[in-house]
Formats: structure tokens, C-alpha cells, sequence
């Protein structure tokens, strides 16, 4: 599939000739307010105003939106391609273009994981649902364990899992006269933040 590429095309006529009208692609004459493009006694005019508001468009290279894409947000190696696909680039520009932004360290999934899970730290999110979120992401199993293992240990699963309970213990006060009910709310919603069944019976334990 050739890649998604916007091309305007100018119609010029000569208004002294009356001969027909000319078609000429924008990219090959590129005019600017400095630099007006001529076609017979005719003169066409380039104002700020009419590139401000994009009426001549150039052609976007496949890095070009990429880069505009990681200007605004973190992306994984799988997401830029993906978003690639969907543009229509081909996948010669697409697998050029990626290789390109690894060699600049534009994308790099190890420090994508990082930022994601330090996130999710922050979010109070268990590392079984971070896992699972990079590897919808495109990372592989073993990237993301290490990863884990680095910044975000059991210990700290822990304590973060406990604060997540004591914030929603708060929501849950008209179940604390039924303390089986209570303690089952609170491990279905520790379950769905993600943290593991043996973190949460042991925190469920002591606290209850």
C-alpha cells in the first residue's frame, strides 16, 4: 500500500490567452509569500494567511508524523507502527521509520515500561494488571518482568496495595457491620486493580 501522502494540485490559466488551464502538482513549485511561482502573465501569490491555514499542504513522510505523534505522548515500538498502519504508510516506510526513531532513542520500550509502570504506581495498580496492560502494548513477557522486577518489588506491591484498600474503605462503610461482605468487596476490588491474591489475603489478614 503506497503511503498516505496529501497532494494539492494548482489550476492556472493565462487570462490574456484564454488557453486552457494548466495543472501543475504544489510540491514542485512550493511557492512562499517571498517567492510568488509565475505561469504565463499570471503571478500566484502565496499569503501567510493561506499557509496558516494549510490550503497548500506538503507531503508528511512517515517520520514526520511519528515524531509529531511522540511530541505530544510516550509511545511503545508496536503503538507508532500500528498508528503507521492505520495512516497508510507502507511497511518498507513503516519498518524505516521505526528502526530510525530506536536509533534516537525516540522510542525505546524498556523506558516506556518504566514511565508506565511508575505510573501505575502512582494510580495505586497492582503489577498483574500493569503486565497486562504493556502486553497489549506490544512488549514481551520478558522485558516486562524485568522491568517489574526493577521498579516496582513485592514489598512495594505491598504497601501500595494497602493504600488502595484504606482509600476505598471509605466507599464501602455501610458494609462494615458485615465483615464477610466488607472483606469481600474489598478483595474484589484489590483483584481488579491488579495485585495478587496472595498480597491481597495477607493485607485483608492484618487489617480485618
Amino acid at each position: 500500500m503506497p503511503p498516505a501522502r496529501t497532494q494539492t494540485y494548482l489550476h492556472l490559466q493565462d487570462p490574456k490567452t484564454s488557453g486552457p488551464r494548466r495543472t501543475i502538482p504544489w510540491r514542485t513549485l512550493m511557492p512562499s509569500p517571498a517567492n510568488p511561482v509565475r505561469f504565463g502573465a499570471v503571478e500566484l501569490k502565496v499569503s501567510q494567511k493561506d499557509l496558516s491555514k494549510r490550503r497548500f499542504k506538503a507531503p508528511v513522510s512517515a517520520l514526520n508524523y511519528s515524531l509529531k505523534l511522540i511530541s505530544a505522548r510516550s509511545y511503545s515500538e508496536k503503538q507508532i507502527a500500528e498508528k503507521l498502519i492505520k495512516k497508510g504508510f507502507s511497511t518498507e516506510d513503516i519498518g524505516k521509520t521505526v528502526k530510525k526513531l530506536k536509533e534516537y532513542d525516540y522510542i525505546n520500550d524498556e523506558s516506556f515500561a518504566k514511565r508506565f509502570i511508575e505510573n501505575g504506581k502512582r494510580k495505586l495498580i497492582g503489577r498483574i494488571k500493569l503486565s497486562y496492560e504493556l502486553y497489549k502494548k506490544g512488549l514481551n513477557k520478558s522485558l516486562i518482568d524485568k522491568v517489574s522486577e526493577m521498579f516496582y518489588t513485592e514489598d512495594e506491591e505491598h504497601d501500595i496495595a494497602i493504600k488502595a484498600m484504606d482509600k476505598k474503605k471509605v466507599s464501602l462503610i455501610k458494609y462494615r457491620e458485615n465483615k464477610l461482605m466488607f472483606k469481600k468487596k474489598l478483595y474484589n476490588f484489590l483483584q481488579g486493580r491488579g495485585f495478587s491474591s496472595n498480597i491481597i489475603e495477607d493485607i485483608l489478614n492484618s487489617a480485618l
